[in-house]
């Protein structure tokens, strides 16, 4: 469904949750939506919304960074330019960044192997195995790169990164991820009602049949 969002539109639209969660919870899924949806006139409209309404520039510059793990670099690099145009901080360094100590990349994977256990609770060694069983070096950069050097970053709290990850696999209609990272929000805390309300501002970005499919793979979710 393609609408023109304005930035008084949008605040309609997260009213609801604003309210009741905070603004964030309403603008970082709203904002993952868009970027999935390769909306990228809409990006900035949503960015500006959310800053006036007191959402960090760190918690956007964190939604922007994870979208990788689901969309690619290419995604990530247009939200991130955009973002940047809009705050002014454009820094030209010819630098190369300095290499991961053996330390940090051993944290990454103690905190890694953590959340995913978290997230996948009781299933995580049948995940090990499936997963092992097509790519070990998929399941390394996964528990390493994904839950580990990205989801565990400081910025965003867990509950608003997987409620953030839910609006992006809504999109893209990946639903074997959809279902276990629903589950994953389930899991750390986040309220039914708030994903189902989630998946539902996913309508402005996608078809009404990915939006009947994300609400149904929940109903199964919340019973299992």
């Amino acid at each position: 469904m393609r609408q023109n969002l304005d930035e008084s539109c949008i605040r309609r639209v997260g009213h609801g949750i604003d309210r009741r969660y905070g603004p964030s919870y309403f603008y970082a899924p709203f904002l993952s939506a868009a970027i999935a949806a390769r909306r990228d006139k809409v990006v900035p409209v949503i960015i500006s919304a959310a800053l006036n309404e007191g959402v960090t520039p760190r918690l956007i510059n964190e939604v922007i960074l994870q979208s990788h793990l689901f969309l690619g670099f290419p995604a990530m690099i247009e939200a991130s330019r955009i973002f940047a145009d809009m705050m002014g901080n454009h820094r030209r360094s010819d630098r190369l960044p300095e290499a991961y100590s053996a330390r940090e990349c051993r944290e990454w994977n103690v905190g890694g192997t953590a959340k995913i256990r978290k997230i996948y609770g009781s299933s995580f060694d049948r995940l090990v195995t499936y997963v092992n069983s097509f790519s070990p070096q998929i399941l390394t950069w996964m528990i390493n790169d994904g839950y580990g050097q990205v989801l565990s970053r400081p910025g965003a709290s867990f509950r608003l990164r997987e409620l953030a990850i839910v609006a992006t696999l809504t999109v893209t209609a990946y639903e074997n991820q959809l279902w276990a990272h629903i589950r994953g929000a389930l899991k750390v805390g986040v309220a039914p009602a708030l994903i189902e309300k989630t998946i539902s501002n996913c309508r402005y970005f996608c078809p009404p049949a990915k939006i009947t499919s994300a609400q149904r793979i929940l109903s199964k979710a919340v019973l299992s």
